[in-house]
This record gives C-alpha cells, sequence and structure tokens, in this order.
C-alpha cells in the first residue's frame, strides 16, 4: 500500500470503529477549523461585557449653570455657586451634587444653605459623550450603572437555559447562527437607543445573543474533538476571549463616543455570516437525534478535510445509530436530574463545594474586570495589562492541568489571587505601581482557576450527571457575575478597599475548601451515580487502587500493604483521601 499520510480503514477494520472520533480523528484539519470558529466567535463576547468601563468612565460633573449665569466660565461658576467638598484623600475639591440654594457674589459662605442639582454639566474634554452624560445617570442615579451591567449578566444566565435547551432540540449550527444574528442586530439598535430603558434592554439581548452563540460553539468544539484534547483546547478557546479584552481598550482610547463605540464592537459580528458556509453540524448531536442520513454527509466532509478514509461509512453509521439507541435503553445509561446531585451525601458535599467556587470565581473576575479604573493611573493601561495577563494565565493553566493536576494548582490559584487582593487595600498612591502589580497578580490567579475549574468540575460530576452539573455550576457562576458590579457601589459608600476585602476574603476561602474535593488527574472517573457518591472516599480510592495494583502486576496489594517498609509511599497513598 501506498504511502500518503492518509489513515485507510478497511472494511474488516471499520468493523471496529466504536465511536464517531474513530472516524472523524482526534484532532486534524475540520477539528482546527470549529477551533477557530469558537475563538472567533467569544472574541465580541468580552467587549461586549466589559464595555460598560469605557460607556460609563468617572468624568467630572458639577450642577448645571442657569442661563443668567451662561457667560461664565466654568471655574467663576463653581467657585460662585458650588460648595467645597472633601475628597477621599481629604483634598479640597468642589460638590458634583450640590449648589447654594441662593447664590450671590458674597465671600462668606457660613449660613450658606445646599440643594441638591436638578441638572449637571460634564467635563467632555476627554470623552465627547457617555452614557452618563447621555442619561444623567449621576448622584441619586449613578447606582443604574451596575444595574445595566447586572442587566447583561442575566442576560448570560437566560441564555444558559434557553440556548442549551434550544441547541439540544434544533442542533448547534442554527442556534449558532441566529444567536449571531440576533446580537448584531441588537448591537446595532442599543448604538441608537433614546432611552436608558432601551439601552439596557438591547445590552440584555445582546448578551443573551452573544453568550448563546459562545457557549453553543464551546459544545460544538467539545464534542468535535477527541477526549485527550479537549482539557487543553477548552482552555486555549479562551484566548479568544483574552484578545476581544485587550483589543476593547485601544478602540476605546480612539473612539470616545460611546455609540460610535458601541457600533465598533457591533459592525465586525457581521463577518461571521460568512459561517454559513463553514459552520458544520455536531456530528454527535446528529448521532443522538437518529439523523443518520445528515450524519453520513457530514461526516464526509469530515473525511474529506482530516484526509480520512473509512469503508462502508453507510453502515459504520447504521451501527453506530443502533448503538446509541441501544444505550439510551440501558438505565445506567439514562441522564439523571439536578436533584441527583443534592441526593447522597458526599456528592451533594462536593455539588456545594463547586457551586461555590463557580459563584466566587466569577464574582472575582467581573469584579476586578470591572473595577481596573478605581486602582489609580491610566485606566486604558490598567485595562489593558489585565487583559493582557491573560495570556500567561490560561497557558499555565494548560500546563497545570496535564502536569500538576486539578485540586491543586486551583487551590493556589485562588489562595495567592485572594491573597493578593488583601495586599492591594493598604498600598498608597505613591506606591501606585505596587497596588496595579499586586490587583495584577490577582487578575492573573483568578483567571487561571475560572479556567481549571471548567475541567476539574466535568471530571468530578459522574458521566449521567456531567451536563447538568456542569450546567447548574455555570448557573452559580452568572449569579456571581451578577452581583460583582454592586460591590463598586458598596466601595462608593464605604471604602474603596472593601470590594479588595470582599474579593480577598471570598477567594482564599474557598481555594481552602477545594482541599475536600478528589483529585481527578489520571483517575477513573465515575459514570453512574453510584460511582459519583463513592469517588472521593477513602474506601472507594483504596479499593480502586487495589483493583489496579492487582490487574497490573499480579500481586495482592493487600500483602504489599502489610510489608509497608517496602512500599511507604504505596502505604501513604492508599491511606489518605485523594
Amino acid at each position: 500500500m501506498q504511502k500518503n499520510n492518509m489513515a485507510n480503514l478497511q472494511k474488516d477494520e471499520a468493523q471496529e470503529i466504536n465511536d464517531l472520533v474513530d472516524i472523524t480523528g482526534n484532532f486534524g484539519s475540520w477539528q482546527k477549523r470549529v477551533f477557530l470558529i469558537a475563538f472567533f466567535v467569544i472574541m465580541p463576547n468580552s467587549c461586549h461585557i466589559l464595555v460598560m468601563t469605557f460607556f460609563a468612565p468617572d468624568i467630572d460633573h458639577w450642577c448645571s449653570r442657569p442661563p443668567a449665569y451662561s457667560n461664565l466660565t466654568i471655574n467663576q461658576w463653581k467657585s460662585l455657586a458650588i460648595p467645597p467638598v472633601k475628597n477621599k484623600n481629604d483634598n479640597a475639591t468642589y460638590s458634583h451634587c450640590l449648589i447654594y440654594k441662593n447664590i450671590t457674589d458674597s465671600p462668606s459662605r457660613v449660613e450658606q444653605s445646599n440643594v441638591t442639582c436638578t441638572s449637571w454639566e460634564y467635563d467632555n474634554s476627554f470623552y465627547t459623550s457617555t452614557v452618563v452624560d447621555e442619561w444623567d445617570l449621576v448622584c441619586g442615579s449613578d447606582w443604574l450603572l451596575s444595574l445595566s451591567t447586572t442587566v447583561v449578566m442575566a442576560g448570560f444566565l437566560f441564555s444558559v437555559f434557553i440556548c442549551g435547551q434550544l441547541s439540544d432540540r434544533y442542533g448547534r449550527r442554527p442556534i449558532i447562527l441566529t444567536c449571531i444574528a440576533l446580537s448584531l442586530l441588537s448591537g446595532l439598535a442599543c448604538a441608537f437607543s433614546t432611552t436608558f430603558v432601551m439601552f439596557i434592554i438591547f445590552r440584555f439581548i445582546i448578551a443573551s445573543g452573544i453568550s448563546g452563540a459562545t457557549t453553543t460553539s464551546f459544545v460544538l468544539l467539545m464534542e468535535s474533538v477527541g477526549v485527550d484534547y479537549r482539557d487543553v483546547l477548552g482552555i486555549c478557546f479562551e484566548f479568544g476571549w483574552a484578545l476581544g479584552y485587550i483589543i476593547l481598550p485601544g478602540l476605546a482610547w480612539f473612539i470616545r463616543d460611546w455609540s460610535n463605540l458601541q457600533l465598533a464592537i457591533t459592525v465586525p459580528v457581521a463577518l461571521f455570516f460568512s459561517l454559513w458556509w463553514f459552520l458544520p453540524e455536531s456530528p454527535r448531536w446528529l448521532l443522538s437525534q437518529n439523523k443518520a442520513e445528515q450524519l453520513q454527509k457530514e461526516l464526509e466532509k469530515v473525511l474529506k478535510l482530516n484526509n480520512r478514509q473509512v469503508s462502508n461509512l453507510e453502515g459504520v453509521v447504521k451501527r453506530l445509530i443502533n448503538r446509541e439507541n441501544k444505550d439510551k435503553e440501558q438505565p445506567s445509561k439514562k441522564q439523571a436530574t439536578f436533584v441527583n446531585l443534592l441526593l447522597t451525601p458526599n456528592m451533594r458535599s462536593k455539588t456545594l463545594n463547586i457551586y461555590f467556587n463557580w459563584f466566587v470565581n466569577s464574582f472575582v473576575y467581573y469584579g476586578l474586570s470591572l473595577n481596573t479604573s478605581n486602582l489609580g493611573g491610566n485606566p486604558f493601561l490598567n485595562f489593558f495589562i489585565a487583559g493582557a495577563v491573560e495570556f500567561p494565565s490560561y497557558g499555565a493553566s494548560v500546563f497545570a492541568i496535564k502536569y500538576l493536576g486539578r485540586r491543586i494548582p486551583l487551590m493556589v490559584t485562588m489562595v495567592v489571587g485572594g491573597l493578593a487582593c488583601f495586599l492591594t487595600i493598604p498600598i498608597q498612591d505613591d506606591l501606585l505601581w505596587l497596588r496595579i502589580t499586586l490587583a495584577m497578580i490577582g487578575k492573573f490567579c483568578i483567571s487561571a482557576s475560572f479556567a481549571i475549574i471548567y475541567v476539574f468540575s466535568a471530571e468530578i460530576y459522574p458521566t449521567v450527571v456531567r451536563n447538568v452539573g456542569v450546567g447548574s455550576s455555570s448557573t452559580c457562576a452568572r449569579i456571581g457575575s451578577m452581583v460583582a458590579p454592586f460591590v463598586k457601589e458598596l466601595g462608593k459608600a464605604t471604602n474603596q478597599g472593601v470590594p479588595l476585602g470582599i474579593f480577598g476574603g471570598l477567594s482564599i476561602a474557598a481555594g481552602l475548601l477545594i482541599l475536600r474535593l478528589p483529585e481527578t488527574k489520571n483517575k477513573p472517573l465515575p459514570d453512574t451515580l453510584e460511582e459519583g457518591e463513592k469517588f472521593g472516599k477513602k474506601k472507594y480510592n483504596s479499593n480502586v487502587l487495589r483493583e489496579y495494583w492487582n490487574k497490573m502486576t499480579g500481586k495482592n496489594l493487600e500483602l504489599e500493604r502489610n510489608n509497608s517498609s517496602k512500599h511507604p509511599q504505596l502505604e501513604e497513598y492508599t491511606t489518605t483521601k485523594i
């Protein structure tokens, strides 16, 4: 047979095909195309979520001048009508929300009373237009800015439920394309919003669309590659998010009008309509839906791109579908529900632990990402650095899960990230570089932990509840991201160090709780609920090791353990909870 780098599966070999990956290969040209699609689809995600930092910057504002005083300069007006106050650094400045009740030219203001402004003027020397001055979101209305970000996160939560159900029913491809169209149209409409209510409604729809496209693309990627590539590609996929992250401050620097900036991050989404010709349907979804004819056509495209051949592809497809139908009829293969995660003690303990860690990861990640402007210094540079640290963070995550496991790297990143947040609090303004450095260390660690927990959670949950387990965990993460914007408001009402203290304390607590979870690297993962309940228990881990040892060595592990001096490390491993 001539060697031409083509994987030829002859008729007798085709009988050994037990899974779609035996046909498609683990990671060929077709899978690389799917990865690139998912990589670029996630890029607008970070832009739309984090753009409120530049839509609503901290700009100076003061009570507006009546027509009778329009001839005064801003400095003359402030000295005449605006009462002085002290800022957080005890420096004298002018009030943002108050004006003298009776404006006079008298230099004595000892008994002068103040009233709240009814209209404002804004410093537009840098930003030509923001949502703050567009709808007067200042003083008693500034909390609406945090609400708008929470609404965006609610759009993500909504999408988790709706798009997940729709993609399982109608397929991955139509949902991805529909969500792209939805995010494009709503993004364009948002740029021309005439009221704040209209603005946040379209932001909700944008979030639902980009989240649906992103999560469904991720599912398509995971269903397309071999199991050996899922953990690494699941993290490398996040580099698309980081790329959009660092592009955003550059766009915001050059485009200082919020409406034009909204258009700038939306219009490129139109390029994704070219996916109509390139985006495949998931072969695994087609298999689960018994769509034999469509599955065969899709596999023919895969074989052509991956330079592979399969004899009697039609017969192989029919056999795989028959096997899939038989597996669905087996009680042990049937999918369980969310309730099953909480019925038994060990599974309940692991589930609640994972839920809390997902909540904290998302809460701290978005809390730090949305508060870079509060660190001091150049907000554009701070934002860029916060995005740039995610590249080495994800790279370190790939190394960690491949060589160091899941549990210890996850625990270390969360604890170190929490400590970095704590250490940022006492840093004074004259050591701004140190404050930013510590904050970026915290951002580096929490980004790494966010990537690792995806893989870790998927391996802890048994096969029959893996989808519902990861899905419900993601719901907890969305709740954390919805709460995060209001921590900034708490900092305004108390002290700017309070949010960092909350982020640090929760991160450390969640990291230490990780130690109660079992390591999953190179461990036989649970399939049924019974195995899931036993997984992580001391007795269960010892039994698994005993069976493996006996099978591989032909020796009796119990006899070996009686002579612990010969195998002290083995004795320690078999008596320690993983």
